[in-house]
């Protein structure tokens, strides 16, 4: 079989040879500018008339390339590399080295572009950056202000769950978040995500919970409305010892309503209602509960030195009782003195 383009006699893709079907067929072209523009706040571009997160202004660039790389009919990309050199800090030469396959066999090309960097804000820091919100989560304590540690703690929680969720939807943020009297203001971006984390925040920790909204204006049209979710914590939180009458329990976990304790210094198991829990009162938090090293153990008592008195104290063994080190974790109240169990 001979090429009906030059004659010469070998493989033939249709009437051609592979050298004549190459200079034919296989073209690859790129525009002789790319402009790429970035977002001034954030990692994210344009691209096609969307705003996409990247890692780098690397990753950008190869994503534009691919966008406005354009090859001939019936060819497929198998592999795109490139190349930049910084022009100045706005400019950036790009040599292009694109596989392409057809019919079975590969060929190689190499386009150049300059890539124009402009600079930009996305949608959602417009948003931020204008200080955007639709939702607000009122975190507050029961009748008290949040202790330190726990305004902390709920706060790094709160931001936390904030990036996970932006890490799924870019229009999730938390504009600001306002330290107020008796609690935390946390101003979001969205009803939606609000709403989440506020019922998670009731869920786990058995908190009150209250949503309510207000006329904020019209947009395309519609009423817009900002809402409030109040969430509002319990006086105690899991590991605190409460005194119930003239019973104390260590509150093990908090779920949906419900309190799972374990009665000191039996060691039985109990739950309890959050509305039944009205009269109890936080004999010691958790932050006050100490590590005793242990001197002594018999068969239903301990023998541990007292962290702060540095002199032998002799406590009950609770049913189920576990250590797993020398230390244990002592509590000390007006009503008694408890080892915890490293099961709890």
């Amino acid at each position: 079989m001979f090429c009906v383009e030059c004659g010469s006699e070998g493989e033939l893709i249709g009437p051609l040879c592979l050298e004549c079907y190459a200079k034919r067929n296989v073209v690859a072209s790129i525009p002789q500018y790319v402009d790429l523009t970035l977002c001034s706040h954030c990692s994210s571009f344009l691209l096609e008339g969307r705003w996409t997160e990247t890692g780098s202004v690397k990753e950008a660039v190869e994503r534009v390339l691919e966008t406005e790389l354009v090859v001939s009919e019936g060819l497929s990309v198998e592999e795109m590399t490139f190349s930049l050199a910084e022009k100045d800090e706005r400019t950036y030469a790009a040599n292009v080295t694109v596989a392409l396959a057809a019919h079975g066999h590969s060929f190689s090309r190499e386009v150049t572009t300059t890539v124009r960097l402009g600079r930009g804000s996305c949608k959602e820091c417009s948003k931020q950056k204008g200080s955007y919100y639709e939702a607000i989560i009122q975190l507050r304590g029961d009748d008290r202000a949040l202790a330190d540690g726990q305004e902390l703690r709920m706060e790094t929680h709160v931001r936390e769950r904030f990036d996970s969720l932006r890490a799924k939807n870019r229009e999730v943020f938390l504009t600001k978040v306002l330290r107020v009297r008796g609690g935390l203001d946390f101003y979001t971006s969205t009803v939606q995500s609000a709403r989440a984390v506020a019922r998670e925040l009731q869920e786990h920790h058995s908190a009150e919970f209250k949503e309510s909204s207000s006329l904020w204006g019209r947009q395309d049209g519609r009423d817009v409305y900002r809402v409030t979710f109040l969430v509002r914590l319990p006086h105690f939180e899991a590991g605190d010892v409460l005194t119930c009458g003239s019973k104390e329990y260590y509150v093990r976990s908090m779920s949906r309503g419900v309190i799972r304790c374990i009665s000191l210094p039996s060691g039985e198991e109990r739950q309890m209602k959050m509305r039944d829990l009205g009269s109890c009162r936080v004999a010691c938090p958790a932050s006050d509960i100490r590590s005793a090293v242990v001197l002594m153990e018999g068969g239903s008592e301990l023998q541990v030195l007292d962290p702060v008195t540095m002199a032998p104290l002799d406590v009950i063994k609770p049913k189920g009782f576990q250590r797993d080190g020398e230390q244990i974790r002592l509590v000390k109240t007006n009503l008694g003195k408890y080892a915890l169990s490293d099961s709890w």
